[in-house]
């Protein structure tokens, strides 16, 4: 069953009441009575479909949008994965409405499951608050032409519902949630126009292609096509041998080649240097211009005349590099990212078939000179099995493996000050940095507050128990029972206000080194409960955590010595045990590891948390072959799966 397409004729609302699904409206779907003719609105979603670039700006116009126009107080929009489940949600209007979200977590989540189930609209008040309304609609997508519409996401909104009808909530969600998906198919269509561009511009250079003779032909017909389909100044091609000699070959709209010009010197020379990278290199791109590329593109403009260049590079589907292309721009174009993209693509489609031009025109001498050789003498050939034998002796020598691991200096452990009760930090008396010993002050909080608020008690507990003496006087035992309880009451809070004034100061519970808490540009502000003032850790023992590569280990154990560096001593070594290792990997640097742990006494105070270094672990001893090969080795295994 092909789910339902929301299509309005932006003049029509949803007819449906408060908590129940609402059909998207067909186009066959009679009009009610009344009608939202603000065409007006309708044209604000339609501007707001055609100048959104990216969907977050789509968001944040939709939402503007509906703020206008209702008392909304929160907008979301719930994606789903891959796995066909709905994600957190994602708050389209300002941060300040995060809080609803928990509110409203549960009542939403059976919206969602609804949702999922009919692919229509739906509302609902929110619970213990009538005059507040959830409304949730459908964003949909359309896979291909033969598939059915599936929902990509559903957007949420909180509304406030007293000025509002239900029927106005819902008829404006449903448009922001059709809104979201034109824009989708807006983006679907222009990309398919790009790619077929590509690949009618590809086709033809092809086709161009297939009509040479030779390798010269080829990059002169491929250079004049690409100054024209790309609307460049001046395209220029180089091409790299097997020794990665880079020649320039063509240049657009130039019969001959003077490889004396200056000009032409600037276009080999630019390609050399930006031959080494796989990637395109433009100029002018701002923060770059100080590197070798860019120096040597900037020289190729200002010889030629040319505002900007791209240099892309020639590579064909395996990897495989024949060499760089130059385009001559404006400055423009080079900005324009559709237009860098529509180069590459097009020069990427071409470079293949570029590839097997240059196979079919290459000499016997090329393919032969790098495999084939002459038989060596009867005596060479004896010394090179000596020098074998030799080698292969020596790498059976056994050696202590050694596993190379980056390492970092922490704490043993971390003390965090906070706050004891709402307050106003008076005074600081020490900064970041600073050693200090137990018990040493290192803060003061504001008691004024607390001292004016435990005098207003007790006035208050002085008139309790007047209040509760008068009654007893006059026979009144319930209004007694009611004062001594207000009496009780005010105890509680003089015992809370006093023990809070004796906290006034905040002192340090270890020796050690303050490692966060430079507060002294926050004193006279407020302070929470809980909120962290000073983090401290002792110094007299630090733990050196070790990194050790996923794949080494299997080669690693608990007990084995372990000799490390740090960058701070680099004339100094020291040695300790591997203690404790991690049982799950962590991911540092972008690669998996394992931290394993090594405590070291600082009896010198040298170290310092957060200091960085290497280690080396000595494990089993192994030959010498194997400690050098075994990762290759180990690699070739894993690929072919043995």
């Amino acid at each position: 069953m092909n789910p339902p397409i929301l299509n309005f004729d932006f003049s029509s609302p949803l007819n449906a009441t408060v908590g129940q699904e609402v059909p998207r409206l067909h186009n066959d779907t009679p009009k009610p009575e009344y009608s939202f003719s603000d065409q007006r609105l309708m044209q604000h979603f339609g501007v707001a479909i055609a100048s959104s670039n990216s969907i977050d700006q789509l968001y944040l116009n939709l939402s503007q949008i509906i703020k206008r126009q209702t008392d909304c107080l929160c907008i979301w929009n719930v994606p789903k994965n891959t796995d066909d489940d709905f994600d957190n949600p994602q708050l389209l209007a300002d941060s300040e409405d995060d809080p609803l979200w928990p509110i409203v977590e549960v009542q939403v989540k059976e919206m969602l499951a609804r949702v999922a189930r009919t692919h229509h609209i739906c509302s609902s008040p929110i619970q213990n608050s009538p005059h507040t309304t959830l409304v949730a609609a459908p964003i949909s997508k359309q896979i291909n032409k033969k598939s059915n519409r599936v929902i990509d996401s559903v957007l949420i909104g909180c509304f406030s519902s007293k000025t509002e009808s239900i029927l106005r909530l819902q008829w404006l969600t449903g448009i922001a949630s059709d809104a979201i998906s034109r824009w989708h198919q807006k983006q679907s269509l222009k990309s398919e126009e790009n790619k077929s561009r590509y690949l009618t511009d590809s086709i033809g250079l092809i086709h161009s292609l297939d009509q040479t003779q030779s390798v010269s032909e080829a990059v002169v017909i491929l250079a004049n096509h690409l100054r024209r389909l790309c609307d460049a100044e001046q395209v220029s091609i180089c091409l790299s041998n097997a020794k990665n000699v880079v020649s320039l070959q063509a240049i657009s709209d130039v019969e001959q080649i003077d490889f004396n010009a200056d000009s032409n010197k600037t276009i080999l020379h630019a390609c050399q240097q930006t031959a080494r990278q796989n990637d395109e290199v433009s100029y002018p791109v701002d923060g770059k211009t100080g590197s070798i590329e860019q120096l040597a593109l900037q020289k190729y403009c200002k010889a030629n005349g040319s505002e900007a260049c791209i240099c892309i590079p020639l590579i064909t589907g395996n990897g495989h590099k024949l060499g760089m292309v130059l385009l001559a721009c404006s400055r423009e174009k080079v900005e324009n990212l559709h237009y860098r993209t529509y180069c590459s693509k097009l020069i990427q489609m071409t470079s293949s078939h570029v590839d097997v031009v240059i196979r079919a025109n290459r000499s016997t001498k090329d393919i032969f000179a790098a495999g084939l050789g002459k038989l060596k003498s009867s005596n060479k050939m004896h010394a090179l099995i000596l020098a074998v034998t030799i080698l292969v002796a020596v790498m059976l020598i056994p050696f202590t493996y050694r596993v190379n691991c980056d390492c970092e200096l922490q704490p043993v452990l971390r003390r965090f000050i906070a706050a004891p009760h709402d307050s106003i930090l008076e005074k600081t008396y020490v900064n970041s940095g600073d050693m200090i010993a137990a018990d040493q002050l290192i803060a003061s909080l504001d008691g004024r507050k607390l001292r004016i608020e435990l005098s207003g008690i007790r006035a208050d507990y002085d008139g309790a128990k007047k209040r509760r003496e008068s009654a007893l006087a006059l026979g009144n035992i319930a209004e007694s029972q009611i004062a001594l309880s207000e009496m009780n009451r005010f105890l509680s809070k003089i015992d809370i206000l006093k023990q809070q004034l004796t906290q006034l100061e905040v002192r340090s519970p270890i020796n050690g080194l303050v490692l966060t808490g430079d507060l002294e540009k926050a004193e006279g502000a407020p302070l929470e409960m809980g909120q962290t003032l000073f983090e401290i850790a002792p110094l007299n023992e630090m733990v050196a955590e070790i990194n050790i590569p996923e794949s080494e280990i299997q080669y690693v154990t608990s007990g084995m010595p372990v000799v490390f560096k740090l960058n701070a001593f680099p004339l100094e070594t020291w040695i300790g045990k591997v203690e404790h290792i991690h049982p799950c990997t962590e991911i540092v640097d972008n690669q998996s590891v394992f931290i394993a742990k090594v405590h070291l006494p600082n009896t010198h105070n040298q170290f310092r948390p957060g200091m960085q270094g290497s280690a080396k672990i000595e494990t089993e001893r192994a030959p010498l072959g194997w400690n050098l090969f075994h990762r290759g080795w180990e690699s070739i295994r894993y690929w072919t799966v043995w």
